[in-house]
């Protein structure tokens, strides 16, 4: 496929640029370094000041490796078209088709995806040529194949994608900003999601602030009408919540207090948000955590019978994966095609 010439740099700002684009994060040159594997040596190369020769398909692999790294891809590297193809056909895909007609629809696959992506060439004749070599299969097949034409547009580097500044977000947000999204209906980025999923150690590292945006969203996609504290002199209730069918002006069926902290969770606490919860009339306290109750707060809980509950560093990383979507705001919708049917 050829070879990339040019100094290190500027290979730096390009992966910025690819992996950025096609996960709508804006990285720096660390965010490149803490998310490639150091002993690589695209790594290593990158690193250094020189004019560097990189074959394109080592290239486009880093870009591949820093998505997965970034939850924005399900597999590390930049599979072609055909595996793409296969991998969503399953081991199905030899009875469908031997393997010179794979590499044949790979080939008019690429040849339509790049009329498309330039706006060069007549695309309806290529589209046509392709859908002709999936004549006799079921419409599941033919859906596989413009799936894995959407993840290839998406994800390759070899096709053009632009990110709007005012669209994409620092990663470092996550660990620094208290900035929350500010739709009505979201309180915590999609990416962000993505990102926990597939780098669940940094959870430890997240803001506080933005630990209790997780919570919130979780508990909204669950169907909870929820409330967001303020964040700061919150009187210690980070997040309410009521049931759908609750009447306006009810005390909250859920009080939560979010505690991102690796240190286990004291009786202090404990009492606190149980006092919380007489004082708001809430049926029950819970408590999220990136740690755990520590044992004389769970003796409390038992022994006096407190209505409150525990979601700790395990069940946080369940609603993390249970709420990650890889592909949201990556993959191109591939009914918005110019060519027609």
């Amino acid at each position: 496929m050829g070879h990339i010439i040019m100094p290190a740099f500027a290979f730096r700002a390009s992966l910025s640029e690819d992996a950025g684009a096609r996960s709508g994060f804006t990285l720096t040159d660390n965010d490149l370094f803490n998310h490639l594997d150091p002993e690589s040596d695209i790594a290593r190369q990158l690193r250094s000041k020189a004019l560097l020769r990189l074959p394109a398909n080592a290239y486009a692999d880093a870009v591949g490796d820093l998505l997965f790294a970034l939850g924005a891809a399900e597999t590390k590297g930049m599979p072609t078209l055909a595996m793409r193809l296969m991998s969503i056909l399953g081991d199905d895909w030899r009875d469908l088709f031997a393997l010179r007609e794979m590499l044949h629809v790979e080939a008019i696959a690429r040849e339509y995806l790049q009329r498309r992506n330039w706006s060069t060439g007549d695309q309806d004749e290529v589209y046509a040529e392709l859908k002709t070599l999936f004549s006799g299969k079921t419409l599941d097949v033919w859906d596989a194949m413009q799936e894995a034409m959407a993840f290839e547009l998406a994800h390759s580097p070899f096709y053009t994608r632009t990110l709007k500044k005012a669209d994409s977000i620092a990663l470092s947000a996550l660990f620094k900003s208290e900035k929350l999204p500010v739709e009505a209906d979201r309180f915590f980025d999609q990416r962000f999601i993505n990102y926990l999923g597939a780098q669940p150690d940094k959870l430890d590292a997240m803001h506080w602030r933005q630990f209790e945006g997780l919570t919130a969203e979780w508990f909204q996609r669950e169907g909870y009408s929820v409330e967001l504290g303020t964040g700061r002199s919150d009187g210690g209730v980070d997040v309410r919540l009521w049931n759908p069918d609750s009447p306006p002006g009810a005390p909250p069926t859920v009080i939560v207090q979010c505690k991102r902290q690796k240190d286990k969770i004291a009786k202090v606490v404990v009492k606190g948000l149980y006092a919380d919860l007489l004082h708001e009339q809430a049926n029950s306290g819970m408590i999220v955590t990136t740690s755990d109750l520590s044992p004389g707060a769970a003796n409390d809980i038992s022994a006096r019978a407190y209505p409150i509950t525990t979601a700790n560093r395990n069940k946080v990383q369940e609603w993390v994966e249970a709420m990650r979507i890889p592909s949201s705001g990556i993959v191109l919708d591939f009914e918005a095609r110019t060519a027609t049917e």
